[in-house]
């Protein structure tokens, strides 16, 4: 264990758009939705803060997976930007492209890259965990609002 500037600063860089939701908030306020369940939940939540701590003390020399890890925290920043254009709480669960649930989707890859770069197994574990979590309650909130759209006059 030690300390990784270049951990830190991804960590904050996925983590720090969210801030945002409490300066811009949607527009309609942020609806109640239920979660994929609380083994699922749990696993999001385990899988956050051992990510954010292990990038943090886990040292790790620049490899080549710092570019997809930049470039997946280069797409979510600018899903952040389509959000904070319109205020609607549906964009940070809308496809993108093809893409399902991509605000969801990006920064996963972004700390998967960084895990290989780190090459820290305990890391993985904790980025398989925040994947399974994150990607199961983000498809569940995406399909609830799907619903609600589709049963709305």
């Amino acid at each position: 264990m030690g300390f990784s500037p270049v951990g830190l600063l991804i960590g904050l860089a996925i983590l720090a758009p969210n801030a945002l939701l409490a300066v811009a908030a949607p527009k309609g306020g942020i609806p109640t939705a239920g979660s994929a369940g609380i083994v699922l939940t749990a696993l999001e939540r385990a899988g956050q803060i051992g990510c954010l701590v292990l990038l943090a003390a886990t040292p790790a020399q620049p490899t080549p997976w710092l570019i997809p890890a930049a470039a997946s925290i280069a797409i979510y920043w600018a899903l952040w930007g389509r959000y904070l254009r319109a205020r609607d709480f549906a964009l940070l669960y809308a496809p993108l492209w093809r893409i399902p649930i991509p605000m969801a989707l990006f920064p996963v890859l972004a700390l998967a890259a960084a895990t290989l770069n780190a090459w820290s197994p305990w890391l993985a574990l904790a980025t398989a965990a925040l994947a399974i979590g994150h990607l199961a309650n983000s498809w569940h909130v995406y399909r609830e609002i799907a619903a609600t759209r589709r049963s709305s006059p």
